[in-house]
């Protein structure tokens, strides 16, 4: 089998991270009050799937994708919920989400206002949001739009906030592939088991695509990644995004120049998202902090725990 070419396996990559994608009764429309069960809520006219972990100050936390869901983050984020109720959501299409959407209904606004709408669900005036990766756009997004309700945001490993830095770091991410790696893909690529979506396939090919994005590859055996049997269907839906004037070319620089709330930006010595892009942001706010894990990859939270939870921590107490 021939190599892939670097052209190749760079459009891969970027089509797989756009694709990167016990239920209770819906809340009636209208209704407010603290989602105490986890499952479906209708929030937003439709049916996100919500879960609370843990006591004490809320933050809300965004995952990252395009179309994975918060489920990636667990276990390791447990760590902060002795002193935190940490807030969880699956972006619409995702997860455990509702399907019953169509390609009006994936929007970056309708993710920015689902954000919105999940703070009011769970009663907070204004809330301590965290964002990772794909998820720190949308809170950045957020941030630019709905600041005077956030009382601090948490960008880790961040989604660049210029689609020209985003595109550079798929670039990147693919150089960073193996060749080992990039073969194995190509093999998955050409079963019946990759076109069809079947789960346990698409967890070995986006396993072996986030290999790179670790400071060790073996850590990325420590990613949970969870795919349903109608990741299929979801793929696609989560695939309108790239419609997305707003997505397609962007730049936030100016906007984050109106971010009042204490800000924390997270970024790692071994990110395939340049340093260049955690400078920008930090330059462009005034109230930020910028803190750099070392050796450490594109999921601080598995490889450099040690130092990601401390300074979360260390920020969230000084805010209160």
């Amino acid at each position: 089998m021939s190599q892939p070419t670097r052209r190749t396996r760079t459009a891969l990559l970027g089509a797989a991270v756009l694709l990167l994608c016990a239920d209770a009764l819906p809340q009636p429309p209208g209704e407010k009050g603290p989602l105490v069960v986890d499952g479906l809520r209708l929030i937003n006219g439709t049916q996100l799937y919500c879960q609370s972990i843990g006591t004490g100050v809320p933050l809300v936390i965004i995952h990252g994708g395009p179309g994975l869901d918060h489920s990636y983050l667990l276990p390791q984020m447990e760590q902060l919920a002795d002193s935190y109720e940490l807030i969880f959501f699956d972006q619409r299409g995702c997860g455990k989400s509702t399907i019953r959407l169509d390609s009006t209904d994936m929007t970056l606004d309708a993710l920015v206002e689902d954000i919105d709408r999940v703070r009011d669900a769970y009663n907070l005036n204004t809330m301590n949001l965290m964002g990772h990766s794909w998820g720190g756009l949308l809170a950045m997004f957020y941030a630019a739009k709905h600041g005077d309700r956030l009382n601090s945001l948490i960008l880790v490993n961040s989604s660049p906030p210029t689609s020209a830095l985003r595109d550079s770091s798929f670039k990147s991410m693919a150089q960073r592939m193996s060749t080992e790696d990039s073969l194995a893909q190509a093999a998955i690529m050409q079963t019946a088991e990759f076109r069809q979506r079947e789960p346990q396939t698409m967890e070995k090919f986006f396993r072996l695509l986030f290999k790179g994005s670790f400071y060790n590859p073996i850590r990325a055996n420590e990613l949970t990644l969870s795919f349903g049997p109608d990741y299929a269907a979801r793929s696609k839906l989560v695939g309108y995004l790239a419609k997305d004037p707003q997505l397609r070319t962007y730049d936030l620089t100016g906007t984050l120049e109106t971010i009042t709330c204490p800000v924390l930006i997270i970024g790692s010595d071994d990110d395939p998202v340049p340093p260049a892009s955690n400078e920008l942001i930090h330059s462009h706010i005034k109230d930020s902090k910028y803190v750099v894990m070392k050796n450490c990859g594109h999921f601080p939270f598995i490889e450099a725990p040690g130092q990601f939870f401390p300074a979360v921590r260390t920020f969230l107490e000084r805010i209160r």
